[in-house]
């Protein structure tokens, strides 16, 4: 059978986009190609399944105006599912002089963004959150800002995908993308589109090369990893964050937590030398990681985007004690015996660099080919812009 559309790639991303292709042209034929054997292995199970505001985002970037209108659609969506959501809100605190000092900027920014924020002081922040650290007395509130649980999304999402009539085919890799996206050659059989769509994460980079793809950018992943709160007595009641440095595309250790309670903290953002590497075992490709790696090492000895610092900075992180040193300028009352190491909340970014500026790409990156459109940066808040990723999508692509 030939298709209309082929997506490759089961996470957010392909499966919103079949929504929203199916929605418009309710005639087409649809296949979504996933390599796994679900749509959950990686960024659209493992993401802390917090719905962004878009407060942090460049004013008129795609991250910012799809993000405050994913926002919007995403919990539409959920709430129309009677799926989990907690509207909890968000708390920016400052924790050091640098972001005491960008924390205008930010406010700023998300007034631009057209986020609805309040500014507190030191005691009403301690009203709100008693355990927050309120050194530099002051902090921002971002009520817009929730938690749901992605996998729970992603599998209603299929299941309305397959009402809709859309084939998901899983345990297909792909080998070949022939006539820049026309046909596509997996592991089990050769399907034809007139068109395709490459929203396959983690591997985007590499469908996009075996598509023909000519492109500057070069693939550098990184490991988020948490840790768990034990203390049975623990709580909070907002999700609470660090004012983030904004060069960065990293928002620094912040807390988390999961329908049924649990509470965590993280991520650091650690380079790693494999796409799918959660555990020091995992995705041990001795091309790939030496490939990474030297990418890694000549990045980091030139301190491009200040990668070097920032490696440092983050591989303390993964020390106990840094750990708790740095958490507690945010939150107090942690310690050695109230947190464990866990890999129940590990993910991986994918995140492309820019030989030409020599920085870490701090937005979606969309390219066109003749029959193919190609999602190279999906980083945060993708799962966030998921419905409003899909429409920007269909319209980018000119089909």
């Amino acid at each position: 059978m030939k298709y209309d559309f082929i997506i490759i790639g089961s996470g957010i991303v392909g499966l919103t986009l079949a929504f929203k292709l199916k929605k418009r042209l309710k005639q087409s034929k649809i296949l979504i190609l996933e390599k796994e054997k679900d749509s959950v292995q990686h960024g659209s199970g493992r993401n802390s399944g917090v719905i962004h505001s878009g407060i942090y985002y460049e004013p008129n970037s795609l991250r910012a105006t799809l993000g405050v209108q994913g926002g919007i659609e995403l919990k539409e969506y959920i709430k129309s599912k009677n799926l989990w959501i907690d509207e909890c809100g968000k708390l920016l605190i400052p924790t050091s002089q640098n972001s005491y000092e960008n924390t205008e900027n930010l406010f700023k920014r998300g007034i631009e963004n057209g986020v609805t924020i309040q500014k507190l002081t030191a005691r009403e922040i301690n009203n709100l959150e008693p355990r927050v650290n309120t050194h530099y007395g002051v902090g921002l509130k971002i009520p817009f800002t929730s938690i749901a649980d992605p996998k729970e999304v992603s599998m209603c999402l299929i299941e309305d995908l397959k009402s809709m009539g859309i084939e998901i085919k899983y345990n297909e890799v792909v080998l070949e993308v022939i006539n820049e996206g026309i046909k596509i050659k997996t592991s089990k059989d050769t399907y034809e589109c007139d068109y395709s769509f490459n929203c396959s994460g983690l591997q985007s980079d590499d469908i996009a090369t075996k598509s023909g793809l000519s492109f500057r950018y070069s693939f550098l992943p990184f490991k988020g990893k948490y840790w768990k709160i034990i203390d049975p007595n623990f709580t909070l009641n907002h999700l609470v964050y660090p004012v983030p440095d904004l060069q960065y595309p990293f928002l620094g250790l912040h807390t988390s937590h999961k329908k049924n309670g649990s509470f965590f903290i993280g991520p650091s953002s650690t380079p790693v030398l494999g796409r799918e590497s959660y555990s020091w075992n995992e995705d041990l490709n001795m091309k790939q990681a030496f490939k990474l790696g030297t990418s890694f090492i000549q990045k980091i000895i030139k301190n491009e985007n200040q990668l070097r610092s920032l490696a440092l900075q983050e591989s303390k992180l993964l020390i106990m004690s840094k750990f708790i040193k740095e958490i507690s300028k945010l939150i107090t009352g942690i310690n050695k015996n109230n947190i464990i190491s866990t890999n129940e909340k590990v993910g991986i970014r994918s995140q492309i660099f820019d030989p030409k500026s020599k920085t870490l790409v701090n937005d979606f990156v969309l390219l066109n080919q003749k029959n193919c459109t190609h999602v190279l940066n999906a980083i945060s808040p993708a799962w966030t812009a998921s419905f409003a990723f899909a429409d920007h999508l269909i319209k980018f692509s000119k089909i």
